[in-house]
């Protein structure tokens, strides 16, 4: 099946909801404000302003009389809904007094069910730790044998990760917890070993509690485990320790030395049938702590890809559909390709580009987000230089990218989509070629401008990080001509420049300038446009005014930016300027002619500059971001009961 047919049949299965785009081919209308009375008489009086004295005073008289009129009927109306008012709280009282009385009556009720809750309380106490115990008890039953004193230890392990985010993690750390539990991971017995390391990945989750873990003992006590222990679940949680151990920066040199990356490593590449002690969530969690140990060192990636792990990854992400997998080995790669060229050209040489593709494709659109903003991230990194832009951009990866844009509802899938499409596009004609036939343009447009108003909630500024990457994107895509004439085909111009002058954040104002700065052209050629009697669309949409408040509100006290300065120096360029340096030329030409007879004139009363590519806005560096992966945190259910009576 043809990759672009079956990406958008996977993607176009999830229904698109809550869309906030805004159709390119509509007036821009701002929201309008409701005038008050008194704002209504002075715009009315405003416009008679120029009528005789004795008229324009009966009008002010008329107008008074029914400003007060409308008045003395609004108070009135506000008396109406104040008695209504009162009777709704003497209702109310009623209401509540009731309540009081029924609720008297009900106390020896309520007291009653207190002691059964408290009851059921300590029964499902004992189901968890009943559940507790199956979690890490192996199949073949060895080495599972309990007495009293690791009774209390399990006991003690499921109150641990139970309290990991009820109790203060500074009272923790001053009873030795982390130290305590790290040291429970030498015991010679699963049943309490698998508790300890549950209990110890709960812990793990605050920042406090790295750092102690670590020294402590808990990275080597953990690597032992994931080398030696035949138990998925004791791997999978000690994968997981090693994985949020590894968020703090100071941890990643020292895991590196105690052979941390090596031992996940080598979980990645056992995966198997056979493999019983891999699985998906070990393998999820141990792509966790890889991602993290890469993330922020260059020594850490250069480390994973020496180790021969990128066919494993790309073996994984071609046949894995789990959800959580696909989206740790995703970051994984994001991570490995940051700022990295030989990272990325390994990730490249195996495949993983391709790899990506599949794994968005599996995601099924914005059903499961993560993998699809993973990809994306990944995608960016990857095109950090201009053979691995070519090469990322002819693996289907643009087709992939403009179709999230087109499809997705995901602010943060968007978002990476767009700074995928931008670096891909970074100085690369090729690409930024293929965009504007993908449809890029387009796209592009309609996220930037539905989702770039603003605001203070938390969701219109995620909203205004998404249009600020995908104005990121169009500034690039827009430096190459042939995706200006597609803009201009749209009808789009006027439109953007509305939005982007009527937009609250001042991120979206600033990335907005640059698309509007892309489609100034040179100096030269504004000239020639004024000497044959055009505007261009971008000045007559009021591009220069979005460009002037750019300035006064993003750089008012700082110095701005060469390309906006240049940009606004080219629509200052009048008419009668433009025309006498056309006559000066043509004069010099004449002469120059006159002295040479072999000169061709055009050449010099021309007045075009030799044809050069326009620089980016913003350096490359800018759009590559890295990924940390939080590792899943497993639930204490209490549906297991098949020990309770071994317990107690």
């Amino acid at each position: 099946m043809d990759s672009k047919h079956e990406t958008s049949k996977l993607i176009e299965e999830e229904p698109a909801t809550a869309t906030r785009r805004y159709s390119v081919t509509k007036k821009f209308v701002p929201a309008a404000r409701k005038l008050t009375v008194a704002e209504e008489v002075g715009k009315k009086l405003a416009r008679m302003q120029n009528k005789k004295p004795k008229e324009f005073l009966e009008i002010c008289f008329r107008e008074f009389d029914q400003a007060c009129s409308l008045q003395v009927s609004e108070l009135r109306d506000t008396f109406d809904e104040a008695l209504v008012q009162l009777s709704d709280d003497c209702d109310m009282m009623e209401k509540n007094l009731t309540s009081l009385l029924i609720w008297k009556q009900n106390t020896t009720k309520a007291r009653v069910d207190q002691a059964t809750a408290e009851r059921n309380n300590e029964r499902k106490e004992k189901l968890n730790l009943a559940k507790w115990m199956a979690m890490f008890t192996p199949q073949d039953k060895k080495n599972t044998k309990a007495d009293e004193v690791d009774f209390a230890y399990i006991r003690f392990c499921l109150n641990m990760a139970i309290a990991a985010d009820v109790c203060p993690v500074q009272k923790q750390l001053d009873s030795g917890t982390p130290e305590f539990l790290s040291s429970m991971l030498t015991v010679d017995n699963d049943c309490v070993v698998g508790p300890a390391s549950m209990a110890l990945t709960n812990l793990s989750t605050h920042v406090e509690t790295k750092k102690p873990i670590a020294l402590s003992g808990g990275i080597e006590n953990c690597v032992k485990l994931v080398n030696n222990n035949p138990n998925a679940p004791i791997v999978t949680q000690c994968c997981k320790v090693l994985a949020s151990v590894a968020m703090l920066p100071t941890n990643k040199t020292y895991m590196a030395g105690k052979g941390a990356i090596k031992a996940l490593v080598n979980i990645v590449k056992s995966v198997g049938p056979d493999n019983y002690r891999v699985d998906d969530a070990a393998l999820g969690s141990a792509f966790c702590g890889l991602c993290n140990c890469a993330e922020g060192s260059d020594a850490n990636r250069n480390l994973i890809v020496e180790l021969d792990v990128m066919n494993a990854i790309e073996y994984i992400c071609e046949n894995w559909t789990d959800a959580y997998v696909l989206a740790s080995a995703s970051k994984l790669i994001c991570n490995l390709a940051f700022n990295n060229v030989y990272t990325a050209l390994s990730c490249l040489a195996a495949h993983c580009d391709e790899a990506l593709s599949t794994s968005i494709k599996k995601s099924g659109g914005d059903k499961f987000p993560d993998v699809g903003e993973a990809a994306m991230m990944a995608y960016c990194n990857l095109a950090n230089n201009e053979s691995n832009q070519t090469h990322v951009g002819s693996t289907g990866a643009i087709e992939l990218a403009v179709k999230t844009l087109e499809l997705s509802n995901d602010v943060r899938v968007l978002t990476a989509a767009a700074m995928a499409c931008a670096s891909m596009a970074f100085k690369s004609f090729i690409n930024k070629t293929r965009m504007g036939d993908a449809g890029a343009i387009k796209a592009l447009l309609e996220v930037a401008i539905g989702r770039g108003n603003g605001g203070a909630s938390e969701e219109e500024q995620e909203d205004a990080k998404c249009a600020e990457a995908c104005c990121k994107a169009l500034a690039t895509l827009l430096l190459n001509s042939l995706n200006q004439q597609k803009m201009k085909e749209l009808g789009a111009i006027e439109v953007f420049v509305q939005a982007i002058g009527e937009t609250e954040s001042m991120e979206v104002l600033q990335t907005g300038s640059m698309v509007i700065c892309a489609l100034v052209p040179l100096p030269d050629a504004k000239k020639r446009l004024l000497i044959e009697g055009r505007r261009l669309p971008v000045e007559e949409a009021g591009g220069k005014e979005v460009l002037v408040r750019c300035k006064q509100w993003v750089y008012g006290r700082k110095p701005s930016p060469e390309w906006l300065n240049a940009a606004m120096e080219v629509l200052d360029i009048k008419e009668e300027e433009a025309i006498k340096e056309q006559r000066e030329r043509e004069i010099e030409a004449e002469r120059l002619v006159a002295d040479d007879l072999f000169m061709d004139n055009r050449a010099v009363s021309s007045g075009v500059t030799p044809n050069s590519f326009r620089p980016e806005f913003y350096s490359h560096l800018e759009l590559f971001r890295e990924a940390v992966a939080t590792p899943k945190k497993d639930e204490i259910g209490d549906e297991l009961v098949e020990l309770v009576d071994i317990l107690f």
